[in-house]
């Protein structure tokens, strides 16, 4: 067996791994937080501050690249900055693949199977897309997406997880209240194969604790504004995982600019009293490099 094959067997065992790891703590019942990044920096300093699970944000992505809402990111763009994460990231990466409206199941299965074949170890689909940007599809046509996604990750020999979010309470449907709907939809989409049911567009405490009782299969919820309850809150009503959405790409600017406004404002040049070290950031990029 030469070198190649080696390396090839312990990087697949390794993938493995990681999605073991993701897929138990789903089923346990300890809450984690998953922050969303966007590029190869932003996931260097998540890991490097101690996060086990790291995720990629479509919105986040998209805005880095200029693209609107409601523009669709082409999806090897997409694959290319998943790539570019992963390569050489022993943390578990999660990418987005922004909703399903609109596009073929050959498509989707492409998506999935390139996503896997970066070293990603899970993968989100919308049934809105970008928080309802591209139009909820129909529960039936999502569930035969679950469906064949599942079937990519058959075909690729590695078992992702897959989860599904659901945007009934961004989207307020017309027919059910968002709660009924989010219920159906989990339902339907646990059935199909999804791993776990994501549903953003909720912080409230009370809307949550009945949503995680009804619901049966590992709950996702995304936290990006504030005020919002604590993680202990939210780990007491048996939330299993919490994103951060577009939060910290958000946050992120939003301090950017806070900074230079008052240096027009001062002219003090204090914005960089917390800035990480170029020290810092060759290191973190260095030893999260995999090789060429």
């Amino acid at each position: 067996m030469d070198q190649t094959t080696i390396m090839d067997q312990v990087s697949t065992g390794g993938q493995k791994e990681r999605i073991r790891k993701l897929r138990r703590r789903l089923q346990t019942s300890e809450t984690f937080v998953m922050p969303e990044v966007w590029d190869v920096a932003s996931s260097r300093v998540m890991a490097d501050a101690g996060f086990e699970f790291v995720g990629m944000s479509a919105t986040a992505l998209g805005w880095s690249l200029g693209y609107a809402k409601t523009d669709r990111i082409p999806v090897d763009d997409m694959l290319t900055m998943a790539a570019r994460i992963a390569k050489g990231f022993e943390i578990p990466l999660n990418v987005d693949l922004e909703g399903a409206s609109g596009r073929s199941l050959e498509e989707l299965q492409y998506a999935v199977g390139a996503a896997v074949s970066t070293g990603c170890v899970g993968v989100t689909l919308s049934d809105g897309g970008r928080n309802g940007a591209h139009g909820i599809v129909s529960v039936d046509e999502m569930a035969e997406c679950v469906r064949a996604m599942k079937a990519a990750t058959a075909e690729a020999k590695m078992p992702a997880v897959i989860t599904i979010s659901t945007e009934a309470f961004l989207l307020g449907p017309k027919v059910h209240s968002p709660f009924e709907t989010t219920v159906e939809r989990s339902e339907a989409y646990f059935a199909a194969g999804a791993d776990c049911v994501l549903v953003p567009g909720v912080q409230h405490i009370q809307i949550l604790e009945k949503l995680a009782t009804v619901v049966d299969g590992p709950l996702a919820i995304s936290v990006s504004h504030s005020p919002a309850p604590d993680l202990k809150a939210f780990a007491e009503i048996g939330i299993s995982c919490i994103t951060l959405g577009s939060g910290l790409f958000r946050s992120l600017l939003g301090n950017m600019r806070y900074k230079t406004e008052e240096l027009i404002a001062f002219g003090q040049f204090n914005q960089f009293d917390k800035a990480v070290t170029e020290v810092q950031l060759e290191e973190l990029i260095a030893n999260f490099r995999g090789p060429d």
